[in-house]
């Protein structure tokens, strides 16, 4: 399978080195006791915050996180067709719960184990393929929502200097997501043949986690870069210092 294609331009703007987290953000020191508990704490906590625009913090803001485009490829087992997304919107990260954080300062691993109850899409899609052995077309708007998406996160971090300071950056990551279901809806599918999509969508809705089984990875590496890149701009605003304090 091929990798997905997935725009890099996140609409970033220009970046702050040097920065402080903001003061709301709850703060995490290596030299403490509990200092994977208050990992998890404030990981979702930051999360949360982030899902609204901070006054004074030049953060990307995720409420909505908006991706330009988006491409995952075809399955090889039920979706047999490339999937292709713009100008999507990914909302509900303000319900994200965080089972554990954990950093590992030898290795420089982040792994983050979280919930969002409902992770919500909104896209501009193209298809043109089989699902199945019924042929499946079509472009127009519509929407997803992946319903208690669990997400395990893994970034693995580089290290630089600049002015003096330790800095972070993602060098590599992992995401595996499930759900238990998966809610949708496609307008103009089967070029707006209404009673032909219904039949459709309703074998897509009756088979819809073996669908997703069958382009999971394309999903997870797509996703896994869109959040590589969220948490990169991060990194690169705040020194390691004040993100993870000192030994």
């Amino acid at each position: 399978m091929k990798l997905p294609l997935i725009s890099t331009c996140l609409s970033l703007v220009a970046v702050t080195f040097g920065a402080k987290l903001p003061s709301s953000f709850m703060k995490c020191n290596l030299k403490q006791t509990d200092f994977q508990q208050c990992l998890t704490k404030a990981v979702e906590d930051a999360i949360k915050q982030m899902n609204r625009p901070l006054k004074g913090v030049n953060l990307l803001n995720l409420g909505p996180l908006e991706i330009p485009g988006m491409t995952v490829a075809a399955g090889s087992q039920v979706l047999y067709t490339q999937q292709v997304f713009k100008n999507m919107k990914v909302s509900g990260f303000n319900e994200t719960t965080c089972s554990k954080v954990e950093f590992d300062t030898d290795e420089k691993i982040l792994k983050l184990d979280c919930i969002v109850p409902h992770f919500r899409v909104e896209f501009d899609y193209e298809v043109n393929g089989r699902l199945f052995l019924v042929s499946i077309y079509g472009k127009g708007s519509g929407w997803a929502v992946f319903v208690d998406n669990h997400m395990q996160l893994t970034f693995k971090l580089g290290e630089y200097e600049k002015k003096g300071k330790k800095y972070y950056n993602v060098v590599k990551q992992e995401l595996k997501m499930l759900m238990t279901d998966v809610e949708f809806d496609l307008e103009n599918l089967l070029d707006g043949d209404e009673e032909a999509a219904d039949r459709v969508k309703k074998v897509m809705k009756d088979n819809i986690l073996e669908i997703y089984g069958d382009v999971r990875s394309g999903y997870e590496e797509a996703f896994g870069l869109v959040f590589a890149s969220v948490f990169d701009r991060l990194l690169g605003k705040v020194p390691a210092v004040f993100l993870f304090g000192e030994k």
